[in-house]
């Protein structure tokens, strides 16, 4: 069994980090119901005259219908990460989520994000709290996303995920730009029992169940 973490500790600092996230992601949802709505517009006006074509409106809907994925999946993963985790956690679960919602950014200059199952991308579950696990996972992704340096930013973030018998792996990316842990993260971590290494690479590893 991990060691323990107090509960308060981890839902403060997760709540800043949620709230920052959460205000990158919502230019992304506006732009998507944005779209949603402008191509149903046109949709409606141009199926309201009998002699336009379907095939003149398939576009439209098209478009529309990629819009509102791309909102499901993010509206999804928020949903999940606000929620309490099922325990025993799915690292691999939580990381799609955190990922997915990364992603989520009005500003082009910030990087994109990148998953690799490295090989398994199941469950992948740990003996760490969920909330500690959504906590080690998007706090140092949201420093490599964001950065400081605009002249590094558009370099992908890669996510890695592989597993063995002792931990489930996770490694952080991005090159040209140290990986490190926010030091209040930290403190959190080292309680739960979670081990990384800081360097041009952030390698996370959590303890299996």
């Amino acid at each position: 069994m991990a060691p323990t973490t107090a509960p308060e500790d981890v839902g403060a600092l997760w709540l800043v980090v949620l709230q920052r996230a959460l205000g990158r992601a919502s230019h992304d949802v506006k732009d998507a119901l944005n779209g949603v709505s402008v191509n149903l517009e046109v949709i409606r006006s141009r199926a309201a005259r009998p002699e336009v074509l379907a095939s003149a409106v398939a576009p439209f809907a098209e478009a529309a219908g990629q819009q509102l994925d791309r909102l499901t999946s993010l509206i999804e993963a928020v949903l999940a990460l606000a929620r309490a985790e099922r325990a025993p956690a799915d690292v691999a679960a939580i990381l799609r989520r955190v990922v997915t919602v990364s992603q989520a950014s009005a500003s082009s200059a910030d990087a994109a994000v990148e998953l690799v199952d490295g090989g398994l991308l199941e469950a992948a579950h740990t003996s760490v709290r969920g909330d500690v696990v959504r906590l080690a996972l998007m706090a140092p992704l949201l420093e490599l996303v964001t950065g400081t340096d605009r002249t590094q930013r558009r370099t992908p973030v890669r996510c890695t995920i592989t597993a063995d018998e002792q931990a489930v792996q996770v490694r952080l990316a991005a090159d040209g730009r140290r990986a490190t842990m926010p030091e209040g993260v930290a403190d959190i971590l080292r309680g739960a029992g979670v081990r990384w290494t800081d360097g041009d690479d952030l390698s996370l590893a959590f303890p299996r169940t």
